[in-house]
């Protein structure tokens, strides 16, 4: 009897604990978005809007660059999962601006610890969203890797170009005299 109570127990905590992170999760980003939207500062929404972009385009970019190609080849460890965390984290850091970046220190602290927690979040949120895949495999061949390398290349550019753009909008842009 006491087995059949530790089964179910553990059965009910395992269907109910992404239940409740996924509640969590959505509370966290409705509390983010209405920080966004009672903040009369034009520049501290500005930045939040940035930071959000750069995460968004750093995980992106990393799951289609690095993590993608393990999975495909059955080489996704813990190991390179970190070493997917840290890619991303560099991309992002990379791409928020100084100013951006002296916001996220000064309200909320350490950066990388901040931007970590939010690349994971933005893991999951990207995996959750990603479309189930029903077809089975084709056969791969020397126009599929040159295909492959080539959008991964257009992507890559892509982001970068996003990133930048990003930063040009983060700028402080001077009125000319009439």
């Amino acid at each position: 009897m006491q087995e059949f109570l530790m089964n179910l127990f553990t059965a009910v905590v395992t269907a109910a604990v992404p239940v409740i992170a996924g509640y969590v999760i959505v509370l966290i980003r409705k509390a983010g978005d209405n920080a966004a939207a009672e903040t009369e500062d034009i520049k501290v929404q500005g930045y939040i809007k940035e930071i959000a972009n750069a995460i968004a385009d750093a995980v992106a970019a990393t799951s289609q660059t690095y993590v993608d190609a393990l999975k495909n080849a059955g080489e996704f460890t813990l190991e390179a999962q970190k070493e997917a965390l840290q890619k991303s984290l560099t991309a992002c850091i990379a791409s928020i601006s100084p100013a951006a970046q002296a916001f996220i220190e000064s309200a909320y602290g350490d950066i990388t610890e901040y931007l970590t927690t939010k690349i994971e979040a933005e893991v999951r949120k990207q995996k959750l969203a990603e479309p189930l895949a029903i077809a089975l495999p084709a056969a791969e061949s020397e126009t599929d890797t040159t295909a492959i390398a080539a959008s991964t290349a257009a992507a890559t550019a892509a982001t970068i170009a996003q990133a930048a753009v990003n930063q040009l909008k983060s700028e402080p842009t001077v009125k000319a005299a009439d």
